[in-house]
């Protein structure tokens, strides 16, 4: 029992295992949790079907599409997928639409949204910077925002010499 798939292997020092069987059965606890063991980590498939319950639900959005493929977009759900800076791609793979007429129905809120994303991590760099005091992102900030380079160049030194003729 030393191959590293194997549940029955101590998790780590400090746990606590211990193992039983029960009718052909092999039962592990773990930390005080019972686990069946199953040497292929495959069931049996349920013989019958967990009963569901099935309800309506009003969506607000925006319809976008024709006939079969008509769909309601919520427009909080656009916004909260484009502040973590999903592409349209994935935004239209996820509403279940061409990346097209995702684009053409959502482009001002996925922009705004982007610029929204945009200020917030400026705003955490900046606190991060000042009062949190982390060197890493005050130099980034210095070069970027204000400027600063690791090489200063002085401009006394890239003047052109004047030429001088008829002095010999």
């Amino acid at each position: 029992m030393t191959d590293e798939n194997n549940p029955l292997r101590p998790h780590s020092v400090n746990t606590e295992q211990k193992t039983e069987f029960v009718d052909g059965h092999t039962f592990v606890e773990i930390d005080g949790n019972t686990y069946e063991y199953i040497a292929d980590a495959v069931q049996e498939p349920y013989a019958v079907q967990p009963k569901r319950r099935y309800a309506e639900k009003t969506i607000k959005g925006i319809l976008i599409g024709r006939g079969d493929t008509q769909q309601i977009i919520p427009l909080e759900q656009v916004k909260k997928l484009a502040e973590l800076n999903c592409s349209y791609a994935d935004m239209a793979k996820f509403f279940g639409v061409k990346e097209n007429t995702f684009r053409d129905n959502f482009r001002h809120e996925v922009e705004r949204s982007r610029e929204i994303l945009k200020h917030r991590l400026m705003q955490a760099m900046i606190t991060n910077a000042i009062d949190k005091m982390n060197p890493t992102v005050q130099i980034w900030l210095s070069k970027n925002l204000l400027g600063f380079t690791d090489n200063p160049v002085s401009a006394e030194n890239t003047t052109v010499l004047p030429w001088l003729e008829g002095d010999e």
